[in-house]
C-alpha cells in the first residue's frame, strides 16, 4: 500500500490532556506498572477479573488520566490484550459508519505514544468495530486500513503537518 509509510510516519499528533476527577494514594504510572507483565506485583497471574477491573476503571477515569488509556491499551502483553479487549466492550459501533465510531472512540482519550503503541490501540479499535458489525463485508484487516487511512486524512487536514510529511495528493493516496 503505497501511503503506508505516510500513515505511519504523520500520525495524528494531539496535546489533550484531561485529568481525572479523582486522587489514588498510588499513583497512575504505578498502577498501569502492575499490568506491564504477565505476572502481576502480587504474584499472581493476570486474569480476565483483573483486566475487567481496570479496564473499567480506565474507561471511568477513577485514579487515571485520560492519556493513561492509550498507554495501556498500546502496551504489547497479554494482560494488556485482555484489558484492551475489555475496555473496548463498553463502547457499542452498531451501525454506526466508521468514521463516526472511531471519533466517539477517540473522544474518550488522546491517541498517543510510540507509533507501535498507536497502531496497537488501532488494532483493537477495528477488532471491536467488526464484533459490533459482523454484517460488515470487509475484513478486519480491511477496517484496520481504512482506519490507518482516515486517521491519515484528518491528520492531513487538520494536523500540524512538518515539511517531511506535506499534504498527500490524490494520486499518492489513491493509486
Amino acid at each position: 500500500f503505497p501511503c503506508m509509510d505516510y500513515i505511519y510516519g504523520c500520525v495524528l499528533r494531539t496535546g489533550l490532556y484531561a485529568l481525572s476527577d479523582s486522587d489514588s494514594d498510588m499513583g497512575s504510572t504505578e498502577q498501569l506498572d502492575h499490568g506491564s507483565t504477565d505476572t502481576l506485583a502480587n504474584g499472581c497471574k493476570a486474569d480476565n477479573e483483573a483486566a475487567k477491573r481496570l479496564a473499567k476503571r480506565l474507561y471511568n477515569l477513577e485514579g487515571f488520566k485520560r492519556c493513561d488509556v492509550a498507554r495501556q491499551l498500546g502496551k504489547n502483553n497479554e494482560f494488556s490484550k485482555l484489558v484492551a479487549e475489555e475496555y473496548l466492550s463498553f463502547f457499542d459501533f452498531t451501525g454506526l459508519a466508521l468514521d463516526k465510531a472511531l471519533r466517539t472512540f477517540l473522544k474518550a482519550f488522546p491517541l498517543m505514544g510510540e507509533t507501535q503503541e498507536r497502531e496497537r490501540v488501532l488494532i483493537h479499535f477495528s477488532r471491536r468495530y467488526c464484533q459490533c458489525n459482523p454484517e460488515e463485508s470487509t475484513s478486519e484487516d480491511g477496517i484496520h486500513t481504512l482506519t490507518c487511512a482516515l486517521m491519515l486524512l484528518n491528520t492531513d487536514l487538520h494536523g500540524h503537518v512538518s515539511k517531511a510529511c506535506e499534504s498527500v495528493a490524490l494520486p499518492s493516496f489513491h493509486p
